[in-house]
């Protein structure tokens, strides 16, 4: 298969259509190599449409999602970045090769030690913790990219953001159809949440007792 006419392919047809125009995070798009990050007998799915599996009871954010959700970051060209609920990497890539330093949290080992050989050589490092605590060690982050659905805009992630840093998580009921992408600025932002469109993902595995900020 040819991966690298896919990738191609995948931001000019799919990505692009949906107005997504940030040029740096296109150009991300189009040198990671996502075919890297899915499950080997998948790889042939890297660059479709579809939320591909990747663990159990979880599934990759299409390119369209990972798009959006990456955009409405606002992506500085320099800073630090915090990916919630990493996966094996795909998203800290980007956010990597855009120019932040990424933390990559991911509660699943086997997911954590493919992350590390996929990002190898990036300015991604690590923790394996549960993704809904964050990483207070590594704040105030610049960007906060939850990559699965809260069921309420989490209080404890915004606290490690930096005074103008911006979150972007998806909220909403496990059982909903719809959700809703919310972002907010700075560790006040709960309070003035703002609403950008409406996506489904499946939920982020949370700890029990999270806190959270009910809208």
């Amino acid at each position: 298969m040819d991966f690298a006419l896919a990738r191609t392919n995948m931001v000019k047809s799919q990505v692009l259509p949906n107005d997504v125009l940030d040029e740096s995070l296109l150009g991300s798009m189009m040198k990671v190599e996502r075919e890297n990050f899915v499950p080997q007998e998948r790889r042939f799915m890297a660059y479709s449409d579809q939320a591909i599996p990747f663990a159990e009871g979880r599934r990759c954010l299409t390119p369209v999602q990972i798009g959006k959700l990456i955009e409405a970051c606002k992506v500085p060209s320099g800073g630090k970045g915090l990916v919630v609920g990493a996966g094996s990497g795909y998203e800290a890539a980007l956010l990597a090769t855009m120019g932040l330093e990424v933390v990559a949290l991911e509660s699943d080992a086997a997911l954590v030690e493919q992350g590390k050989q996929a990002t190898e050589g990036m300015a991604v490092s690590w923790q394996q913790t549960e993704p809904a605590d964050g990483y207070a060690a590594g704040a105030p982050y610049d960007v906060i990219l939850v990559a699965g659905s809260m069921l309420e805009v989490s209080t404890t992630l915004a606290d490690q953001l930096d005074a103008y840093g911006i979150m972007v998580s998806v909220v909403g009921a496990a059982s909903s159809d719809v959700m809703q992408v919310i972002r907010i600025v700075g560790r006040t932002g709960v309070h003035h949440p703002e609403k950008l469109f409406e996506t489904r993902v499946d939920p982020l595995p949370v700890a029990a007792g999270e806190e959270v900020f009910e809208l």
